[in-house]
Parts: structure tokens; C-alpha cells; sequence
């Protein structure tokens, strides 16, 4: 578990979590009011940004993005997303009710942190956001050092034997415990054991050995056995499932019990807030590194 500790601390250096951001700024341009925000980790949730039925929100970047990775929830309800090397337009369709609220994640090319930002969308009929200027703050020292102190204090319970995720208080149950002692009864919670894991689709950097899937209520839950197949090691950043229907779903906090590493596999689990009746699948399920920069894909995921 040593050899654990002198991979992972440096790993932390090119770590990022997803980021809310920073309290917004509105100024007069000449095609209206601009929204300017600010991202930075340590800033606080500011309001959604207002998108109206029809018309066209853009979002400009200081800096470039990775047009192919950026997610947003409920795609097919748009009627047009157009991506620039620093830019992204919205148009949401009638699809959209008033008043809904949807997911927008986009990740930055470079590896200045934060490496990707998430935003919340919302659709009004009155006030909109027509046009949106984002740049980005790197993270200060000080975060770093509350994150390393994390880490250490994590690895030191591995070191001495104990992998389980840290007990939560009552009030903060989280996952199938939350599920189960917060919702009440539920009819079935099914299990699926997947001896050759799920499939993936190259190139393949991070590869499922086993899989177990777990349906209950509105929680969906994959636990994963992972290898990697070469390079950093690596820590789950984040992780989206999908359908074939243009639905996405953004995981809940992913669990791991240590980064994978080369020839030493480990388990994680993700885990997802879903109200999708019976429908088993099939679904695809995409995960990515700490830093943003590398993700595999892996397809024919069920929950029967």
C-alpha cells in the first residue's frame, strides 16, 4: 500500500472535480444583457442559465473545449447544439417545458484547472440569457493542500487494511441506503452478475473485468472490477450513462476504493438517479479520468 501512496499524491496535482460557478455578473452589450461567470472551485452556486423556447443561448469560453465531450442532458430535445473551438450554441426545442432544469458539461482542452465545468440550464419565458461569457480561474494553493490532507488520510486507512468507504452520518445516507430508508417500500431490487464485464469499445485504456448491476426504485448502480491497460493510473472524474433516445444521466459522487494501476485491478462503483419505469436497456456508459482527458466507453450495459 506504500506504492499506493507515492502514485496517488502525485495523481492529485492533475485532479479536478466538477464545478459550479461563481456568482454571475450582467452587463450591457450591444445585443443585450451579457451574463459573465466566473469558474472557479472555491466559488459559490450562482442561478441557472435562463434559456427560452426557440431561441438561441451562446455560450463563449476564454479558452478552447473539447467539442466532442461536452455532455448535455436531454440532447434530443434541442433543436439545435452547435459547438465552436470556444463556443456553444443552444436552441431548445418545444419539447422543453417551462420552469425544466437540465445539465450542461463541458470540458477545457488544456490541463490548466479546472479542467471541465458543469452549469445548469433552465428554461423561461421571460428573462433569457442570449448570450454568455465564461472564464475560468485556476485553483489556489490552498485547495490543493485540503485535497492532498484528504487523500493522505484516505490512504492511510488502506494502508492499514480498511478499503470500505468512510461511515456516513444518519442524516447523510447516500445510495441504496438512502434508497431503502428514505423512500420507503419498494417492489424489487434486482442484481445482475456480468463475468466478462461490459463491453468496450476501442480504443479501451480503463477495461471492466466484472460487472454487477443494480436496479431499485429510481437508483441504478453499476460495481465495477477495473484494470487499466497502461499509462497514469487512474481515478474516476466522472461518469455518463446514456440510451440510444438521446436521454443522459449524470452519475451520482463515484466510489473507488484506491486509483487503478497497471497489473492492480480495484473496485468503484457509479451510481445514478434515474425514473426510466422497467425499461432494462440496453444502455452505454462512458467514464472518465480524474483530469478530463481520457474516457472509455462501454456498451450493451442492462439492469434486468
Amino acid at each position: 500500500m506504500p506504492s499506493c501512496l507515492s502514485v496517488a499524491l502525485p495523481v492529485l496535482l492533475w485532479s479536478t472535480c466538477l464545478l459550479a460557478a461563481a456568482p454571475h455578473q450582467e452587463v450591457k452589450g450591444e445585443a443585450g444583457e451579457v451574463l459573465r461567470v466566473e469558474v472557479s472551485p472555491e466559488g459559490t452556486s450562482a442561478r441557472p442559465i435562463r434559456m427560452g423556447l426557440g431561441l438561441s443561448t451562446t455560450l463563449l469560453f476564454d479558452t478552447d473545449i473539447q467539442q466532442d465531450q461536452v455532455s448535455l442532458e436531454g440532447r434530443a430535445q434541442f433543436v439545435r447544439v452547435s459547438t465552436g473551438n470556444a463556443l456553444l450554441v443552444l436552441v431548445p426545442s418545444g419539447e422543453l417545458r417551462e420552469g425544466e432544469t437540465l445539465k450542461l458539461s463541458v470540458p477545457y482542452k488544456d490541463a490548466t484547472l479546472p479542467a471541465r465545468l458543469v452549469l445548469t440550464l433552465q428554461v423561461q419565458s421571460e428573462a433569457v440569457d442570449r448570450q454568455v461569457e465564461v472564464s475560468r480561474r485556476s485553483r489556489s494553493a490552498e485547495s490543493y493542500r485540503q485535497e492532498a490532507e484528504q487523500l493522505r488520510a484516505e490512504l492511510e486507512r488502506l494502508r492499514h487494511g480498511d478499503a470500505r468507504r468512510p461511515a456516513l452520518a444518519p442524516d447523510k445516507l447516500e445510495g441504496f441506503r438512502a434508497l431503502v430508508l428514505g423512500t420507503g417500500a419498494i417492489k424489487a431490487i434486482s442484481v445482475t452478475y456480468e463475468l466478462r464485464g461490459l463491453s468496450c469499445q476501442e480504443p479501451c485504456p480503463l477495461r471492466i473485468a466484472q460487472s454487477w448491476a443494480y436496479r431499485g426504485g429510481t437508483r441504478r448502480a453499476f460495481h465495477l472490477e477495473l484494470e487499466l491497460t497502461g499509462g497514469a493510473p487512474w481515478t474516476i472524474g466522472r461518469a455518463v450513462l446514456f440510451d440510444g433516445k438521446g436521454h443522459e444521466w449524470e452519475s451520482l459522487p463515484p466510489w473507488q476504493a484506491a486509483p487503478v494501476t497497471p497489473g492492480s485491478p480495484t473496485r468503484a462503483t457509479v451510481e445514478f438517479e434515474m425514473n426510466m419505469g422497467e425499461d432494462p436497456g440496453p444502455y452505454s456508459l462512458r467514464i472518465w479520468d480524474a483530469t478530463g482527458t481520457r474516457s472509455s466507453l462501454f456498451t450493451g450495459a442492462r439492469f434486468l
